[in-house]
């Protein structure tokens, strides 16, 4: 015979039981951010974030990760912007629009150790989202600035994924002619491309159409040069920051 506390006990699970973010917390933490100087922006942002993704709102917390990572990469600290990604991939592995943003900045910054297995990450989750389409045009604008062998082959693989066989055969010519014809430029040159693909109009649609969030229209060469600025470190950080 079951106790007669059981039956009053709720059926929600720990997710749904638990209190939302108040609207104000979240309302204070957009001020302290729009306030905040220049390499500081992205950590009320965070915190918002955080309190989201505490309190079961995973798209809550998507979002505003999400906008802390642009606010990163517009403040010129592509690398604290790749850390935070992979701090979200690992919470959160299926989110589309990070996976590409991740994949995006470990070109960028030469991380080709791991590029590949977040690019595999990145169409598995496209493909679970629906938006092949989408995906396939940014690995495929990735293969285009990234004149690395091992990647485009890794893209060739992925493209074919995704259903861009077109796309995928035309890599494969890359490969086999062991560069594309438009290929010439430093490492650096198509890093500083890559970080600006972290921040196109592109990256964002796939947010929009994958996890509902809002799009923006900027452009790769509103970007700047996010190359040359400093990156913070902890002891930079405001002190009401630090915790």
């Amino acid at each position: 015979m079951k106790r007669i506390s059981s039956w009053f006990r709720s059926s929600k699970s720990p997710a749904e039981r638990r209190e939302p973010v108040s609207e104000e917390v979240l309302a204070d933490l957009e001020a302290k951010s729009k306030a905040a100087g220049s390499g500081f922006r992205w950590v009320p942002l965070n915190r918002a974030g955080d309190l989201c993704d505490r309190a079961g709102d995973r798209d809550g917390a998507l979002k505003y990760y999400g906008r802390a990572i642009d606010v990163m990469l517009e403040d010129g600290q592509p690398e604290p912007a790749r850390g935070l990604a992979t701090k979200i991939v690992r919470i959160h592995p299926t989110a589309v629009r990070t996976l590409c943003t991740l994949t995006w900045l470990d070109l960028a910054s030469h991380h080709m150790a791991s590029v590949v297995v977040h690019l595999t990450e990145y169409v598995k989750s496209a493909q679970g989202a629906g938006v092949q389409d989408l995906a396939g045009e940014q690995i495929y604008m990735m293969a285009q600035v990234a004149a690395d062998q091992d990647f485009r082959c890794a893209a060739v693989d992925a493209l074919q994924a995704l259903g861009h066989k077109d796309e995928a055969a035309e890599v494969r010519d890359w490969v086999a002619a062991e560069g594309a014809p438009h290929d010439g430029e430093s490492p650096e040159d198509w890093a500083e491309q890559c970080l600006s693909h972290a921040l196109g109009s592109n990256v964002r649609k796939v947010t929009a159409q994958a996890n509902g969030e809002e799009t923006s229209e900027e452009s790769p060469e509103q970007v700047g040069d996010v190359l040359t600025k400093g990156d913070p470190t902890a002891e930079d950080l405001p002190e009401e920051y630090r915790t």
